[in-house]
């Protein structure tokens, strides 16, 4: 997954390249290419790539994409200073998943940056990108609440132990939930 790395000089950036070929036969951006785009934006502005991680006809679904899973890793322990993609395409055809990937990014420590300048204008300004906004914006709320009540990032729901819930209604589209203290 993990492909290519050179030696890093003082002053540079460190960056790790993200490519994937998406599904589909008829897909002219390859891998290769994109690969190819990075290589000559970091050999042109004199920064170290230092992995270029990689997702073979990836599926959209994230589960599917131990590169993207091996990008993150190396963020998250400070191993880069920069993600570097040919276009946010790469990440996903989908804006709403792009944003996430970005904050994910970001958070980890990592600016993003792309080698096509419309993205990279994405990049620069998304106030001209109302789907962008909302969702940096959900993104920044959930984060809040998680934090405001000790939450981590998990998705998964849970009881207090001591409690036994107990549902009060019938009614589906009233439902009272009552935590009941368990008896002896």
């Amino acid at each position: 997954v993990l492909v290519g790395y050179s030696g890093g000089q003082e002053g540079t950036m460190r960056i790790v390249g993200y490519v994937r070929q998406a599904p589909g036969r008829g897909q002219s951006d390859t891998a290769f290419a994109q690969t190819e785009r990075i290589r000559r934006w970091a050999l042109d502005t004199g920064h170290d790539i230092i992995a270029v991680c990689q997702d073979h006809h990836a599926s959209v679904a994230p589960e599917d994409r131990p590169g993207f899973r091996a990008l993150l890793e190396i963020v998250r322990s400070g191993g880069t200073d920069a993600v570097v993609v040919d276009s946010l395409a790469a990440l996903s055809p989908d804006k709403v998943l792009q944003e996430i990937m970005i904050v994910d990014i970001r958070e980890g420590g990592a600016t993003v940056i792309a080698t096509d300048p419309g993205d990279l204008a994405v990049l620069r300004d998304a106030d001209a990108d109302h789907t962008r906004l909302v969702v940096r914006d959900v993104v920044a709320k959930v984060a809040e609440y998680r934090s405001a009540f000790g939450l981590s990032g998990g998705t998964e729901g849970t009881v207090a132990p001591e409690f036994d819930v107990r549902v009060e209604d019938d009614d589906v589209r009233d439902v009272v939930v009552e935590l009941i203290a368990p008896t002896g």
